[in-house]
């Protein structure tokens, strides 16, 4: 009877410090709540854009994926990357990243800033013909060239063929016999138009080319004559 009694007793006392560690675990839980995953918004594409095309609105949508997911270079905001040209194919669902967009601007390559129906040529310069220097990227020359003139051989005809033209780069750079940059450009890339590229074209076989530099503000063309031998004299109204 004794021994039942203990076993009971025993019995007992187990079940209620099962039940204390059980309660004591449970508020633990209480305390300590699963910890959320932290989400983050970043761009996807809404459907396959191709390489090589603009990026509208509507290509695109902000997704919020948990943090460790997000790239590190994952445009954020839609209005970060519409505007600019996909490099390389962007797959649905795939996050946009900024190394895939070329946002237009002086440091994207040349052929992404390059307008609708426009050119880029290259027109060569040396440090007298182009003012000595100074010219610099985004600024806007007048281009002049000399052809000879096989009516008045060998006297030279110059024309201001094309004004306000915007300078898209400038190089490469002259070099030493040391190998070394003098800091004179030999060259530079101009923003014109298909017929423009034509008129430049034939002048870099046939003339040699003088650049004058503009103000930027100042946009007006000035109708002007050619200047040759036969005409010398209207210098002294010019």
């Amino acid at each position: 009877m004794k021994i039942k009694k203990r076993v009971l007793v025993l019995a007992v006392v187990l079940g209620l410090l099962t039940v204390s560690v059980l309660y004591l675990y449970i508020r633990g839980l209480d305390k300590n709540p699963a910890t959320e995953t932290q989400m983050q918004n970043v761009v996807v594409a809404v459907s396959t854009i191709p390489a090589h095309v603009k990026i509208t609105p509507e290509m695109l949508a902000v997704k919020s994926i948990p943090v460790e997911a997000v790239h590190p270079d994952a445009f954020t905001s839609v209005n970060e990357a519409v505007g600019g040209t996909s490099k390389a194919e962007i797959i649905n669902g795939e996050q946009v990243i900024k190394g895939r967009v070329i946002i237009e601007g002086v440091s994207s390559p040349l052929a992404y800033r390059i307008p609708e129906n426009m050119r880029a040529i290259t027109v060569p310069m040396g440090e007298i013909s182009g003012v000595a220097g100074y010219i610099e990227v985004g600024d806007r020359i007048d281009i002049l060239v000399a052809y000879d003139d096989e009516t008045l051989n060998p006297t030279k005809i110059v024309y201001t063929q094309l004004q306000n033209i915007e300078v898209l780069e400038k190089g490469p750079y002259a070099a030493t016999a040391e190998d070394q940059q003098t800091g004179m450009a030999t060259s530079l890339t101009v923003l014109v138009t298909p017929a423009q590229a034509e008129v430049l074209a034939y002048a870099n076989y046939n003339g040699s080319f003088h650049f004058s530099l503009r103000n930027p503000v100042d946009t007006n063309k000035v109708e002007l004559q050619q200047f040759d031998s036969a005409n010398f004299n209207t210098w002294r109204e010019r």
